[in-house]
């Protein structure tokens, strides 16, 4: 079988959609030749893109540079929708995957989508108003005139349903996967106190790792954090992982403006965006990772957090009940409450029988989550439907 890989535009800087292109590219490298599939992969991306993948490809895939797909997005949904078809055409692919939200809506090919994410239907302000326009203007022509829709979670595919109407027996819920050694081995003394001294870390603290927006509430642990010190006299630093993309350079702004106007320098640290490689110590040595955040379609970063050995607080709307196992793996509270935020920090920061529960828990969850998994259900499903052509 062969298979076009279609994903345009800038990912470098999305930490979902570059870690989903790795980690998928390379299990399907790897399981391409270890179940011996045969199959042959086409890889469409913008320029400027290969250098996320080199590492990881093989012989198996070839990797077609689309112009004009780089830039902005009104670029991106001109390669997308009007050079794609043409090369599709003199493609010999047996199917295209789409795995960003949408597909080339004239594709001569049968025609796989990932949806890996609503939030612009539940937080139309997180997006810049030409994306705006484009995801919903492109979402729902792309869901119907897929043959099979993929979405991370049952809450993904309950959206597709409700704000879409497609019929469910369309969706496969296949869940992302996580790479566990990253987070289980090779830790080092010297490479943590390296991190540690970087970025000015001397206490134990409290780690939040994502992108910077508003939807994500990282206002409200603010606000949390300084009551744990003054109120709990927690002597704890909070460590915010990540930074705000396009739109949300304002809100980034703004929650270091908060840190100073509450005296909060050097208990309140942005790290800015960081790599696995010093990510991973920023989880493994957390008292707690917290993560109340209003929306997630999966939650990449709970896996890490659990594959690392860490208490997890989350917050309890969108998908965060079905990947928690409704709180088994993580004390969930309304991410929109700093009162809330506040109890469950201090419960799994504090109670050494909730800590344990939680990290045994959580261990157990995401032993079931692999990238493998990701790609052999992907590819299954693929296959399904070439079979049926």
């Amino acid at each position: 079988m062969h298979i076009a890989f279609v994903l345009l535009g800038n990912v470098s800087q999305d930490t979902g959609g570059r870690n989903y292109l790795i980690n998928f590219i390379k299990a399907a490298a790897t399981l391409n030749r270890e179940e011996k599939w045969g199959h042959r992969f086409t890889l469409y991306l913008s320029p400027k893109q290969r250098h996320l993948i080199d590492s990881v490809l093989t012989d198996d895939f070839t990797v077609v540079e689309v112009p004009f797909s780089y830039s902005n997005a009104l670029l991106k949904v001109f390669a997308e929708q009007v050079l794609m078809p043409f090369y599709l055409l003199v493609s010999n692919a047996d199917i295209a995957y789409f795995p960003g939200n949408f597909i080339t809506l004239f594709s001569p090919k049968s025609n796989a989508v990932a949806i890996r994410s609503m939030l612009y239907y539940h937080y139309p302000e997180a997006i810049d108003k030409a994306r705006l326009y484009f995801r919903k203007f492109l979402t729902p022509p792309s869901a119907k005139l897929s043959q099979i829709i993929i979405t991370p979670s049952e809450d993904i595919k309950n959206d597709v349903v409700n704000f879409l109407g497609i019929d469910a027996s369309k969706i496969k819920v296949i869940n992302h996967g996580v790479d566990t050694e990253m987070f289980q081995k090779n830790y080092h003394d010297e490479e943590r106190e390296s991190v540690f001294m970087k970025y000015g870390i001397n206490k134990p603290f409290i780690t939040y790792a994502s992108a910077l927006w508003r939807y994500k509430n990282q206002d409200k642990l603010i606000l949390a954090f300084e009551r744990l010190l003054k109120e709990k006299g927690l002597d704890y630093q909070l460590l915010i992982v990540g930074k705000g993309l396009a739109t949300a350079d304002a809100y980034e702004i703004e929650l270091r403006e908060l840190v100073k106007s509450r005296g909060l320098e050097g208990r309140v640290i942005f790290t800015g965006q960081l790599s696995h490689s010093e990510l991973k110590y920023l989880y493994k040595y957390a008292r707690v990772f917290a993560y109340p955040s209003g929306y997630e379609s999966f939650g990449n970063p709970l896996f890490e957090a659990w594959a690392s050995g860490v208490p997890v607080v989350s917050a309890n709307v969108h998908s965060f009940p079905e990947m928690t196992e409704n709180g088994a793996c993580a004390l969930m509270m309304n991410p929109r409450d700093v009162d809330a935020i506040f109890n469950a920090l201090y419960e799994a920061s504090t109670n050494e029988a909730t800590r344990q529960r939680l990290i045994e828990n959580g261990a157990q969850r995401v032993a079931g989550f692999s990238w493998k998994k990701c790609v052999r259900e992907t590819i299954k499903s693929i296959e399904s439907l070439i079979a049926k052509t």
